[in-house]
Order: C-alpha cells, then sequence, then structure tokens
C-alpha cells in the first residue's frame, strides 16, 4: 500500500497534516505519481514542505477536488455506512468583518508612511486613545452567546475569535453520543499527603506577583470615520497602530540597550542630500534579499521608506541571517545620494551583558516549570502526571528529591493544557476525552491533588480554548471555568510577566519559535532554546506578520519583551531544552504527551514527562525530575 509521507521522506520532502488529508486518498487512488507532486513544488514553489496552499494549487493544476467526505466520518463505524454518507453542506463560518486582500504583508507600512503627521526628525509617538473612546479590542477571555446556542455532547455553537483575531461564529458537528461516558476524568483520583509530611514551603510567606498580563491592559480600538465605514478598515488601522506601537517601543529599547547616537529619521535623509559622517538609523525590515555582493533591506520608519545594503566584508554581515521579517534593526552607515543607505553595521534590540545584582534570598525557594499536558489525547501521559501529583505531596525517590519538594512553592504552567478539539484534520480518531468541557474538568481533577501551598499560574497555548491570535488574553471561561474553581490557581494571560521574590520570570506559550525555525539558520524543532535565543535577540515573542503564527489586531503591540527577564519559559515545541544568554536562562519545558502519529512522520523525538526544577534565587536550572519510565501509552 502507497504511504505518502514516508515516500515524501525518502525524498528529502515533508508534508503538513492538513495538506496529507486532502492528498492521500488520490495518491492512493493513483490520481497522480510522486514525481509529479515533488516537480510540482519544486518548480511552482520552491520548497521542499508540502502545505496547504501547495496542494491547493497542484490540485487545481490536475482538476482534482479534495475528498475530505472519507477522513471526517467516525471510524467505528462499517464501511458500507462510509461509502454511503456524503458531506452536502460546508460548516457554517459567518466571517462579521470584510477584509478581502486588503491585510497583507506591507499594511502596516504603508499605513505608517501614509497617515504619519510627525515633522522630520520627531520621534514616532502615537496615542492608541486618539482615535476616539471605545472598548477594549482585547478579548477577556469570556465566552460570548448569542442567547441561542445549543449544546450536544458538550459542543456550542459560539463566537470565538478566527487565526487573525476577526470574530466570527462557529458551529461544529459534535460525534454521536453513544450511551455514556466511556472514559474517566479523574474525578476519583485522591492523593493522600505522605504521612508526616510537613514541608517547610508551607509556612513561607508567598513573594510572587504578575507584573504583566494581558487582560489588564486596557486598549481603545480605533473607530470608523463614518456611519458607512467598513469594518475591514478598522482592522487595518488597528494593524497600523500596532506597528507604530513596536517601532516606537523598539526604538527606545535600541537607543537604550546599544547607547547610539545621531539617530535620524529616514523621510530626513531625502531633504539633506546626503551626509558625510555615519549616521544611524531604526525601522522594521519590510524586506531582504541575498546578492552576491551581500544583503539588501528594504527598511521602513513611520517617516519613510530606504534601500540598505551591507556587504559581505563588513563585520556585522552573518546577523542579517538572524533577521525575521517585521524586525526592528538599527543600521549605522552612510548615505548615498542615489537614496542607497550603506550600512557598515547592524544593532538587534539584543539585551544588555552586564546588569545590576539581585539580592540573595533568606532562603531557598524553587519553582517547578511545565507546559503542554495535553489532557485528552489518547498519548497523554496519564500515569506519569499522576506519579507527579504524588511526588508533590512528599512521595519522593531520594533525599535530594526530599529537599527540593520541601521547599517548593510554585507551579507554572505555559500552555497547552489539554488537547482541545478540532485543532487538526483527524484529531477525534487520537482523543481519549472527546469533549473538551470533560478535557478540561479532567485536568482540573488532577491539579486539585496538588497541594494548597504551592501557588500555581496557568496560562493558556494554541491547543485550548482561547483566542487562537497572539497574544491570548486567557481561557475562555465558558469551557475552562472548572481550573477556575482551583483555589490555588491564578489564570495568566499567554505572554505574561511574573515577579517571584524580585525576580523575572516572562512565561509564554512559545509558538513564535515556528517562525524563527522557517527562517533562521541552523535552528530546528530539536533543539528550541536556540530558536528562543533568537527571539530575545529581537526583543519580541513573535514579530512576523503573516507568518505561521497569527498576530491579533491590537492598536499595542504587547509581544514586545520590554523589560530584560531573569528567566523565560516557553513550550509548545515539547522538546526539553535550555541555555543561558547575556546573564538571562532560557528553557523549554517539553511535555507530558508521548510522540504522536505525525510526530514520528516528521521525526520529531519529543521528551515527556520530565519536570525541571528553576531556583528562584538564581533562576537558574537546579534539577530535572525525570516521570518518563511511567509514560506508557
Amino acid at each position: 500500500m502507497k504511504n505518502l509521507v514516508e515516500d515524501l521522506l525518502k525524498n528529502n520532502y515533508l508534508i503538513t497534516p492538513t495538506a496529507y488529508y486532502e492528498l492521500a486518498p488520490h495518491y492512493e487512488g493513483d490520481a497522480f505519481s510522486l514525481a509529479e507532486l515533488i516537480k510540482f513544488a519544486k518548480g511552482e514553489f520552491d520548497t521542499f514542505i508540502i502545505d496547504e496552499k501547495v496542494v491547493s494549487a497542484f490540485l487545481k493544476s490536475k482538476g482534482l477536488g479534495v475528498p475530505l467526505e472519507k477522513e471526517l466520518q467516525p471510524p467505528e463505524e462499517p464501511q458500507e455506512l462510509i461509502e454511503e454518507k456524503v458531506v452536502e453542506s460546508e460548516p457554517n463560518v459567518e466571517v462579521s468583518t470584510e477584509l478581502g486582500g486588503e491585510v497583507q504583508k506591507h499594511v502596516e507600512i504603508k499605513a505608517i508612511h501614509e497617515e504619519s503627521h510627525e515633522t522630520p526628525g520627531a520621534a514616532v509617538e502615537v496615542s492608541v486613545d486618539e482615535f476616539g473612546n471605545g472598548e477594549s479590542s482585547i478579548s477577556n477571555g469570556a465566552f460570548t452567546s448569542n442567547g441561542s446556542d445549543e449544546e450536544e455532547n458538550g459542543v456550542l455553537s459560539k463566537s470565538a475569535y478566527s487565526e487573525y483575531g476577526v470574530l466570527v461564529t462557529l458551529e461544529e458537528e459534535p460525534p454521536e453520543e453513544i450511551g455514556k461516558k466511556s472514559y474517566s476524568v479523574y474525578e476519583d483520583f485522591k492523593v493522600v499527603p505522605r504521612e508526616g509530611f510537613a514541608p517547610r514551603a508551607a509556612g513561607m510567606e508567598s513573594h510572587a506577583r504578575v507584573l504583566f498580563d494581558v487582560k489588564d491592559v486596557k486598549l481603545t480600538p480605533p473607530k470608523a470615520k463614518n456611519a458607512n465605514g467598513k469594518e475591514g478598515e478598522i482592522v487595518i488601522k488597528s494593524y497600523s497602530l500596532l506597528f507604530r506601537s513596536r517601532l516606537r517601543k523598539m526604538r527606545k529599547i535600541i537607543r537604550n540597550t546599544h547607547e547610539l547616537r545621531g539617530v535620524v529619521d529616514i523621510g530626513r535623509l531625502g531633504y539633506t542630500g546626503g551626509y558625510d559622517d555615519e549616521i544611524v538609523i531604526i525601522g522594521l525590515v519590510n524586506s531582504k534579499r541575498e546578492t552576491r555582493k551581500g544583503f539588501i533591506f528594504e527598511i521602513e520608519d513611520a517617516t519613510g521608506v530606504i534601500k540598505v545594503f551591507i556587504g559581505r566584508d563588513k563585520e556585522d554581515y552573518k546577523k542579517a541571517f538572524e533577521f525575521l521579517p517585521d524586525s526592528v534593526i538599527a543600521f549605522s552607515g552612510v548615505y548615498s545620494k542615489k537614496g542607497i543607505f550603506f550600512a557598515n553595521r547592524m544593532f538587534l534590540p539584543d539585551v544588555p551583558i552586564y546588569r545590576k545584582e539581585k539580592p540573595p534570598l533568606e532562603e531557598k525557594v524553587y519553582a517547578a516549570v511545565i507546559s503542554d499536558i495535553h489532557v485528552g489525547s489518547d498519548k497523554f501521559c496519564e500515569k506519569a502526571f499522576m506519579k507527579f501529583m504524588e511526588w508533590l505531596n512528599g512521595y519522593v525517590g531520594s533525599r535530594e528529591e526530599e529537599e527540593i519538594v520541601d521547599r517548593l512553592k510554585y507551579l507554572i504552567i505555559a500552555g497547552d493544557v489539554v488537547d482541545g478539539v478540532g485543532i487538526y484534520p483527524g484529531q477525534y480518531n487520537e482523543l481519549e476525552i472527546p469533549d473538551v468541557f470533560d478535557q478540561y474538568e479532567a485536568l482540573a481533577n488532577l491539579l486539585d491533588n496538588v497541594p494548597k501551598h504551592i501557588q500555581m499560574f496557568i496560562g493558556p497555548g494554541n491547543h485550548d480554548a482561547a483566542r487562537t491570535a497572539l497574544p491570548q488574553p486567557g481561557f475562555y471561561d465558558e469551557y475552562a471555568y472548572p481550573l477556575y474553581r482551583l483555589k490555588n490557581t491564578i489564570i495568566i494571560s499567554n505572554p505574561a510577566l511574573l515577579d517571584l521574590h524580585g525576580r523575572k520570570f516572562l512565561i509564554a506559550h512559545g509558538r513564535g519559535i515556528e517562525d524563527v525555525v522557517g527562517n533562521v539558520p541552523k535552528t530546528s524543532h530539536h533543539e528550541p532554546a536556540k530558536a528562543m535565543v533568537e527571539l530575545l535577540k529581537l526583543r519580541h515573542l513573535a514579530p512576523t506578520f503573516g507568518g505561521k503564527v497569527p498576530i491579533a489586531p491590537d492598536p499595542e503591540d504587547l509581544l514586545v519583551i520590554g523589560d530584560v527577564p531573569d528567566f523565560v519559559q516557553m513550550g509548545h515545541v515539547h522538546v526539553l531544552d535550555y541555555r543561558i544568554y547575556n546573564g538571562v536562562f532560557l528553557l523549554n519545558s517539553a511535555t507530558w504527551q508521548a510522540q504522536t502519529e505525525f510526530q514520528k512522520m516528521v521525526n520529531i523525538v519529543p521528551t515527556p514527562a520530565k519536570v525541571p526544577i528553576i531556583d528562584v534565587e538564581t533562576a537558574r536550572l537546579k534539577t530535572v525530575i525525570d516521570f518518563s519510565k511511567w509514560c506508557e501509552v
């Protein structure tokens, strides 16, 4: 039998899950050959990754449709019944705004340039309140109902945010309910603390507070100029404000980090007719192109656009490979009368090497950091997670572990706490708990065993019931309300900045890693900490607009890393990895989900059931507690 994934891998090609489900039926039916597909991908797109865009164009060129009906049928039904069924209607999705083809990669740049009223040389200062009073454009995580929702198997017709933050109405066709639930939500799982277990952490005062949470930011979205204004125009205006906000924040960061002097607005260069002395410009990287002699960038700020060239003979030439589209970068060099800026040096926002040392703590205190639990998946390491709950209650394996759990005060969970429903094609066949309400109930029942003296911080990820676009203010509490019932829990946004005993902990799920791996050489999902370093250098959690990571049209960029953290935690890629960069400790906190079928196809090997323990005083890794021997799925 033909296997599309294996055949592609033999030829060093990859395929995304959605693309696989669209192509596989045609490939198995001999509608096309592997050679035809590879030739098309290489010739038309010059790529080795077969994604939805490639598949759509390929099927169109072959005159083939996308037979998803077979993939959408429940697996337990007889084959005879499956063949008789036909899906006659598309899912009902009503979009409340018209975007057309207007929101493109350069929308923020053009809007910035056209609407800038600053005088030459003036700093970029934009108030998000100047368009009138309105409600915050950031969702508070609440479930939105139209009053006519019908509940079937715990799945509601609901309002939610699409990938780019636009409000849409969704209706999901739930699988048929057959009898009572055949799965457990762990309501009977209760851990009794070990006899005589009296941890010192129970007597410690908590010195934890949330320094930044998306829900606490009050933003005023722009208003339409008249009653006939289209809602899509408001979205474009919001993206314009977002990039103006990013540019303003990054200019300040770059100036402080590198102590740059003589920064000139791009629009002012055209009035001068050239400079003899070296000057500095700061702008968004609109595009970059490698030539035989060097790199050519298109850089833009609120006053204009300019081409920047840096030759291969320059010391900073290799830094060009670290840039992501839409990053903010500084260049020092000479402006030519021909309208080209010849750069000698490049400056990333970066973090300073030397920072003030923090005062020591009176006593040791530890934090456990985890992510990507994926409760509800049939690959969830259930037994290992239960062992972790027992460990927190004093059932340890060594004196060293006893010392750690004795002083463990915090537990931080960075997203993807459940596996979700409808996240990718065919997911229903890989779910142990097929109801998203029950997934959160199951997670809450497990976390209810965390000792009450341990303060938990829980944030969302892309698998959770939350806004898809970044930043994510929190969970939709209509789904995740069991988590809000946990008394020792604080629900945080993605991202969030915590203060633990005077140390700054930046917590994010880590979707921005995807864009880094796709753009920066020598980065991969196998070593996510390298990609995290690149994001830290750019001082942004997801700089690229229109890439793999959807960005919400908020009038302020809340993904800029303003304050330099002592510790950065991310997840998302399911691999434990860590490193130190300029005094900042970066850690990817792995997963509690064993290797999935898709991960096997693309050779991603997760490191499940490992718990990093952080020494809060030093913001460094103390040890890793390994529960992987109980991860049997």
